[in-house]
C-alpha cells in the first residue's frame, strides 16, 4: 500500500528543499530558470524574468511567491524592501511577477540581502512604496538632477527644485567661485556692482554664488580654471 504523506510534511519537505537550494546559488538559479523562467544577473545582482512560468501556480501574478523562494521572505510585506529613487528604470515590459504589461521596469531591493528584482511600478506600490509612481512621474515631467540623478520635484512637501536651477536639485546646488577675466582698470567697477573678489594666490578676480545666477555681463568673462 502506498504511504500517504500528510500535507504538512509535504510543505515542510518543500520548505527544507528551498532552504537547501537557497544556500547554493547554482541550484537556485537552475530551479528558478526551469520552473519560473527567471534568471540572475551577476553584473547587476538582479533577478529578472525572461518568459512566463513553466509550472502551473494558482496566482502567477504574485511577486511574494518568487521572492520568498529566493530570499526566504515575501518582499510584499512592508518593511522588507526598498527602492533607490536615484536609479533610472529599465526598458522592458515583463515584471518578475509574470505581468507583461509594464511600461518600464525598476529595481526593487530585498532589505536583508540587498538582492534586486526587476518589477513594474504596480508591484513596487504593492510592496508599500506608494510614492514611487509619483516620483517616476516627476522624473518624466521635470527630469533628474544632473549631479545625483534624483527625480526633480517642483511642488509638494518634498519639493527639491526650481526650473531656474538648470536641472540641479537643491541638495546639489552649491555656491562656487567662478573666476573672471577682469582688467586692472575695470576692477573697481566690477567690485562695486557685482561684488567680485580678488584671489591673491591665483591672482584672478572671481564671483561667488550659484552658477545659474551668474549675471549675464559676467558670462563672457568666465575663465576655465
Amino acid at each position: 500500500m502506498k504511504k500517504v504523506i500528510p500535507l504538512y510534511e509535504n510543505l515542510l519537505s518543500r520548505e527544507a528543499y528551498l532552504d537547501d537550494i537557497r544556500n547554493d546559488q547554482m541550484k537556485l538559479e537552475r530551479y528558478m530558470l526551469d520552473n519560473y523562467n527567471i534568471v540572475f544577473s551577476e553584473l547587476d545582482n538582479t533577478w529578472y524574468r525572461i518568459d512566463s512560468s513553466n509550472i502551473d501556480i494558482k496566482n502567477k501574478f504574485e511577486l511574494g511567491i518568487i521572492t520568498k523562494i529566493i530570499t526566504g521572505e515575501n518582499i510584499l510585506n512592508k518593511g522588507t524592501s526598498f527602492v533607490d529613487e536615484f536609479e533610472n528604470g529599465f526598458d522592458g515590459n515583463l515584471c518578475i511577477c509574470g505581468c507583461n504589461k509594464c511600461k518600464s521596469l525598476f529595481k526593487l531591493y530585498h532589505k536583508k540581502t540587498r538582492i534586486a528584482f526587476l518589477v513594474g511600478s504596480s508591484c513596487i506600490e504593492k510592496a508599500g512604496h506608494e510614492d514611487f509612481v509619483r516620483n517616476v512621474n516627476c522624473a518624466t515631467r521635470n527630469g533628474r538632477c544632473k549631479h545625483c540623478n534624483i527625480p526633480l520635484k517642483i511642488t509638494g512637501k518634498y519639493k527639491n527644485y526650481k526650473k531656474s536651477y538648470n536641472l540641479v536639485c537643491m541638495s546639489c546646488r552649491k555656491t562656487k567661485k567662478i573666476y573672471l577675466r577682469i582688467h586692472y582698470d575695470e576692477k573697481d567697477h566690477f567690485k562695486q556692482y557685482f561684488k567680485t573678489r580678488w584671489n591673491p594666490d591665483l591672482k584672478y578676480w572671481y564671483w561667488k554664488g550659484y552658477e545659474d545666477e551668474l549675471p549675464e555681463v559676467l558670462k563672457k568673462r568666465v575663465l576655465n580654471i
